[in-house]
């Protein structure tokens, strides 16, 4: 694990489509500043509860909410490796700009732009019955 951090902190554009599963008991989390709620549409999930904390601020009675759910089935996920959950312009989501668009768009670097890049994804993974993408970043 340690070598996949250094590669993506030096190669932040990385190039390669990794197919995988995630197997059943897998514990996933999502942390969010508004809550109580589980999310009702796509959105992320963390394989660390370290990560998804980043993203809560407060308490739960100050809107904190943070979830941790269990895979019950094997997941088909697609895996962009890199850094490839910074939102950079600098190449970082290339790959998932292919695979959505089929062709690369730096412009749409950002956050602004996350949601339909990932339902974009979607609809070119339920052709292929990919339950999910997994990405990269290093804080």
């Amino acid at each position: 694990m340690i070598s996949l951090d250094i590669d993506a902190s030096i190669y932040r554009a990385g190039h390669t489509i990794i197919p995988g599963t995630i197997p059943v008991g897998t514990l996933l989390y999502h942390g969010a500043i508004t809550g109580p709620h589980l999310p009702a549409s796509l959105d992320w999930v963390a394989t660390e509860p370290d990560h998804s904390m980043i993203f809560c601020k407060g308490t739960v009675e100050t809107g904190c909410w943070h979830a941790t759910f269990a895979v019950t089935r094997p997941m088909k996920v697609l895996y962009f490796d890199g850094s490839s959950a910074a939102n950079l312009p600098e190449g970082t989501m290339d790959t998932q700009d292919l695979v959505a668009w089929s062709k690369m768009k730096p412009e749409w670097a950002g956050t602004p732009f996350e949601e339909q890049r990932i339902k974009d994804l979607c609809k070119w993974g339920q052709k292929y019955g990919v339950n999910g993408f997994v990405r990269f970043v290093q804080f």
